[in-house]
């Protein structure tokens, strides 16, 4: 199963950067992708991942660092780490795909998870962004792959 996860994170963080080329407002910041995107690249992939392997156990992690009031988010699919904008951060060079561990837990070490509705329906981003826009337009390019 973990080889099908990770193929389906390489089609959708495809589609963020082509999302982010095309000026299309993905998420907040997604004109900078994958700077500041971590939240809505992390909670639509989770969704999508539950939507298609539903027996998975999917979360979103977020991460806080309380020395910088920074904070980062992830996904965890049966335990593997599937970080769509880990690249965001000095010492990355590509997003992490289905591995065990991630540096970016020491810095961001207060974790918080959020499964089942609370990944996407009960998620409420606010501002101009519209995450079933966002869904709507991964879903299509994902059809097309």
């Amino acid at each position: 199963m973990t080889r099908e996860i990770i193929e389906l994170a390489k089609k959708v963080r495809s589609i963020y950067e082509k999302g982010s080329q095309d000026r299309f407002s993905l998420f907040m910041g997604s004109f900078q992708f994958p700077k500041n995107s971590c939240e809505g690249a992390s909670r639509v992939f989770a969704h999508i991942v539950k939507k298609t392997y539903p027996q998975c156990d999917v979360k979103v992690v977020e991460g806080y660092d309380y020395l910088n009031d920074e904070r980062h988010y992830w996904t965890l699919v049966d335990g593997w780490i599937y970080d769509l904008t880990s690249d965001q951060f000095d010492g990355f060079s590509a997003p992490l795909f289905g591995v065990i561990q991630t540096p970016l837990s020491e810095k961001f070490n207060d974790l918080e998870f959020f499964n089942n509705e609370q990944i996407f329906q009960d998620w409420y981003p606010g501002g101009r962004y519209d995450k079933l826009q966002t869904l709507a337009y991964v879903e299509d390019h994902l059809a097309r792959i």
